[in-house]
This record gives C-alpha cells, structure tokens and sequence, in this order.
C-alpha cells in the first residue's frame, strides 16, 4: 500500500501528536503533473556558498538594482555601509546610525540617482554619482518610494513622510500625513506600485497618488484593511501578493495574504500554534524570493530561533533550519535579508554579517555544515488496533552519489515510532545509490508495530535529494 500523503498537501506538526506528528524539514512540496493526476514530490531547500564577509556584525539589510544600466549591491552591516561587486569584493561607502531594527533601502531610480537608507531612526541618501553619504531626516523607521518620492513611516509618532520629487535630500516638515481613519497608529509601510500600504496594530490603511497640492498622496476612501501587523519587518510583496504576519483585536499570530483589499489566513493551525508557543513574534523578519518556479515567504523568528517558510505557489508550509549538532536540535536557518543581483540570490545572514549565495547546488548551512532534511509522513491507523510494518520502500531518485568523499554512497536514515512520534527507535540506514546506480532500492524489513506507528527518514549527505513515495507491506491486528 501506498503510504498515505507521505508527499501529499500537508506538511505541518499538529498540537497533538496523535493527531498529526508530520515534519518536512528543509524540503519543500513540488506539484508533478501526470497523466493519472497530480501528485506532490519532496525536493531539498537551497543551502549556503560563502559570497563576502566584512567584520562588522549584525547583518542589517541588503539590496541590489540596476540604476544608470549598471547593476549595484549595498549591505548595512553594524553601522557600516558597504558596496559590494559580483566578485565578491566590497567598498565602505560610510556609517550610520543602528538600534534594533533592520535597515531599508530603496532608489529613485534614474531620475534621482539615489539610495535612501533608513538605520537607526535617520534616514540617509547615498549619492549615486558621487557616493557621498548624508544624513537627510530623522525620526524614520522605514521607507519605500513611489513616483519618484522618497516615503518614509515614523513609527513612533505614526506619521507618514515624503521627499521632494526625484530629491531625497529634501524632506518639508509640512509634507506629513498622520492617521485619521482609525484610533490605532502606523507600525509598518510597504511600497507595492501603484498602492502604499500602511498597517496599525490592528488595522490598516491603502494609499495612492491623488495628484493632489501640495501633498500627493490620500487614503483610498472607503477601503480600511481589517487585519494590522504583528511584526512590522514581516510586511513584504510575494510576487502579486502581499503577506505579513498579524494581529487585530481578537488575537494574533497569523499570516495572512492580500492580492487585493481582503486579505486571507493562509497560516494553517500547526503553524499558528508552533507561534503561540514562542516567547515574542514582534521581532519576526521575512524576505521572499522566487526560484525553481516556486514563490517563496521565508518567515525568521529571531527570539524564538525558528524558521516558516511558505510557498505561495504551492499553498504549503514547511521548516528550514540548521543541526545544531551539539545539541540535536534545529535552529533558524540564518539568513534574514534577500536581495537577487549579479544573477544570483545573496541572502545576508542576521548575527554575523557574512554575505551567502543561497542556491540549490549546495547543500551546506551558514557554518558551513550539510543540511539535515527529514519527513515524517502521517500515522498510520486501523481503528485503533494494532499494525505491523513488515516492509518499507522509500520510492526516490537514486544513483545520484557523489564520486568521492560524504555523498559518495549516500544514506537514508529510518527510526519508527510506535506512539506517533512521542519516541522513536534506533536508526536504520540504507543506501540511496552510489553513481550512476539507478534501479536501487531503499528498502527496510520488519520495521515493527505499534497502536500509532509513523517512521522518520532523515538524509544529511550532500545531493539533491528528491523524495516521490513510500510504500508498506502492513498486516492489521486484531486488537
């Protein structure tokens, strides 16, 4: 028989163990079309190649675009600001201010040849032409820009800012905007043209560029988002999308996505109750990036050392994170902030400032150790009643070893639970094919019985590991 949903649609741990002990683990979920239907294969997460580093510490925010055709990268690590190359080198372009929020930085394009950083409650203009940093308005917690302007939120007070056009070293202290649709303030901006979106504690507001005189933007009347912001970092644009992690009167700690004005939950229950469970979510920071056809919400919880990943393009869930081998246990996966430029997605870690390449053809994490990737499917069940496993077969590509060193034979790591998952057994490992070996079969015999059985599969060596099935001999008890 075949396992049910062992790549099926849900990939979340439940509140109860008995209920759902499921795990995916630095795999994601790929939908395969098939003359019979559709079905779901499990393929690896993208590890971490080592780009550039600087001795300053913590990564704060990194950003690439393309302004006057030359493609350009700069990161805010600790209090300095640096451009970096393709080959990996870098310039300091100049310090400025920190505290506990991540820094943002945006452009105005050709027209300005500007970059506009907000750090440490100041925002700065790099100029573009001459690379002189200057400070240019305070009392700015993020930013974004629109039409040629610079937008900025001040948290604290909850005004909202802007630059003169196509000048962001000019900011008039009368070109303000401060709520008035609802009693509870501003936490967060996002720039997704042609709207400005900005989200209270509880609820949010939409702008747009009204053409009016002197200042051009206004609320869209009548349109009030009914669901504010937890984690004002956690705002960000997922490909149409937007999605941030929330709070309103009732409670918190969901996600939600808008593609227009009414946004929707996509958080499912495990996830929300893995949140609940975390000391702070406030302190949450995501970033999105599309790659292998497939959208990407990488969701960090710095306090609670957690990473959530949503593929928007799938609706599922599923965890990254790094061994701790010490320990046994995982941890965040530790990059933070995600720019794609020199065609490569650079993601800057949050503790240490190092610069990684984050891409598929490595297998290795921030410290430079392999990926631990495990499933756990559903349970078994026969009303209660005991079942016996006398065989399993991992259908997966094979033959994909490495022709030396850890790889080379590749393994597959079984341990069974006969309690869904509250403990489990000692460790089974069968080979996954060395080179060139494709008609190898990743089969366990008499793998036990239980009330509850469910098996965990965990792969460590460094190929892409692909998962499509599992199957099991079974014989149901009578009691």
């Amino acid at each position: 028989m075949r396992w049910p949903h062992f790549c099926g649609p849900t990939y979340q741990r439940s509140q109860s163990m008995l209920a759902s002990p499921e795990r995916c683990l630095n795999l994601y979920p790929q939908r395969v079309r098939t003359p019979q239907g559709t079905e779901y294969a499990l393929y690896p997460t993208p590890g971490l190649r080592s780009f550039t580093s600087a001795p300053e510490s913590p990564g704060r925010g990194i950003f690439g675009q393309t302004v006057s055709h030359t493609e350009r990268a700069f990161a805010v690590i600790g209090a300095a600001v640096y451009e970096f190359f393709s080959d990996g080198t870098k310039t300091n372009r100049g310090t400025v201010a920190t505290d506990q929020y991540p820094a943002t930085m945006v452009t105005n394009g050709d027209g300005g040849d500007e970059l506009f950083i907000i750090s440490g409650d100041t925002g700065y203009v790099l100029n573009l032409s001459t690379n002189a940093l200057t400070s240019v308005v305070s009392n700015v917690t993020m930013g974004g820009m629109i039409d040629g302007y610079f937008v900025a939120l001040d948290v604290a007070s909850s005004t909202f800012k802007i630059s003169d056009l196509l000048d962001g070293t000019t900011w008039d202290p009368t070109q303000i905007l401060q709520r008035s649709t609802a009693p509870d303030p501003w936490k967060a901006l996002l720039v997704k043209y042609p709207r400005i979106w900005l989200l209270g504690e509880h609820s949010g507001d939409v702008l747009y560029n009204a053409g009016t005189s002197p200042f051009p933007f206004a609320p869209i009347t009548g349109v009030q988002i009914p669901y504010g912001i937890a984690a004002p970092f956690s705002l960000k644009a997922v490909g149409p999308a937007i999605m941030w992690l929330t709070q309103n009167q009732a409670g918190n700690g969901q996600v939600v996505e808008a593609l227009g004005y009414a946004p929707t939950v996509v958080s499912t229950e495990p996830v929300e109750y893995a949140l609940s469970q975390y000391s702070r979510i406030d302190d949450a920071v995501a970033y999105s990036y599309q790659d292998q056809g497939h959208e990407f919400y990488v969701l960090n919880f710095p306090s609670a050392d957690a990473t959530w990943v949503y593929d928007r393009t799938e609706g599922l869930w599923h965890e990254r994170g790094s061994l701790n081998t010490e320990t046994g246990e995982t941890s965040a996966f530790g990059p933070q902030y995600h720019a794609f430029v020199f065609g490569k997605h650079l993601v800057l870690h949050a503790q240490t400032g190092s610069i990684y390449e984050q891409t598929i053809s490595v297998a290795t994490d921030a410290d430079g150790d392999l990926l631990q990737r495990v499933r756990i499917p559903p349970l078994l069940e026969n009303e209660d009643k005991r079942i016996y496993i006398d065989r399993l077969r991992l259908k997966a590509e094979t033959g994909l070893g490495l022709v030396s060193g850890q790889g080379s034979d590749p393994q597959v790591l079984l341990q069974m639970s006969r309690n869904g998952g509250k403990t489990w057994g000692n460790q089974r490992s069968r080979s996954a094919g060395v080179a060139g070996a494709y008609d190898t079969r990743i089969t366990w015999h008499k793998c036990g019985s239980g009330m509850n059985p469910v098996p965990r599969f965990t792969m460590t060596d460094p190929i892409p590991w692909r998962l499509l099935d599992l199957f099991a001999d079974v014989r149901r008890g009578a009691a």
